[in-house]
């Protein structure tokens, strides 16, 4: 009877062995086709970037393709790098909605606070990240230079300075939070008052 069972169940083993196998080829097919798919459309923004030309379709394309990757793969080893540059798109889409003759508030608004939730995401995911210092950077810059809030700026860059008080760029950082959201004039008017 044991016997019987055992060559009964025996198919069913091998059955279901097969089926997971074939599960994992297919899991491993589709994760390199998504990666390879945002590689694409990675290049072809920073391609034409690199030219000049920023392609809102394809920053934002790639930006959501790559929240994507990372929430289906967040162990690959390229989803903090694609993460980074990522955020880095929503910098440069945030800066050049800002530069138009007619600024979108609400999609610079948009893609710095996206910009700063990927950033944030690294940090707390990430934290071994090789560039994960520049995540601080990142989010004092989208503060500073593209909300101007300022007193974020000054959060974001003292956090820099308490977890790397080592890196080259501390003393720049140190002298540039004596100026940070001063105009031009307040700055002249200073240092024309300390000669």
């Amino acid at each position: 009877m044991r016997k019987r069972l055992f060559f009964f169940c025996l198919p069913l083993l091998l059955l279901a062995c097969n089926s997971s196998n074939d599960q994992v080829a297919n899991d491993i097919q589709t994760k390199g086709a998504d990666q390879a798919e945002l590689l694409q459309t990675y290049n072809k923004a920073d391609s034409l970037y690199q030219q000049g030309i920023i392609s809102r379709e394809l920053f934002d394309d790639f930006i959501t393709q790559t929240i994507k990757f990372a929430d289906t793969y967040p162990e690959n080893e390229i989803t903090p790098d694609m993460l980074s540059k990522a955020g880095v798109a929503c910098m440069i889409l945030a800066k050049n909605c800002s530069m138009e003759q007619y600024p979108d508030q609400e999609a610079i608004e948009s893609y710095a606070r996206k910009g700063l939730s990927i950033f944030e995401k690294i940090q707390a995911t990430y934290p071994d990240y090789k560039d994960v210092r520049n995540c601080y950077l990142n989010r004092a810059f989208i503060y500073d230079d593209i909300l101007h809030k300022y007193l974020d700026a000054e959060y974001e860059y003292r956090e820099f300075l308490h977890k790397y008080p080592d890196d080259s760029s501390c003393e720049n950082i140190r002298a540039y939070l004596h100026v940070l959201g001063k105009s031009d004039e307040e700055i002249l008017a200073e240092i024309e008052h300390q000669n």
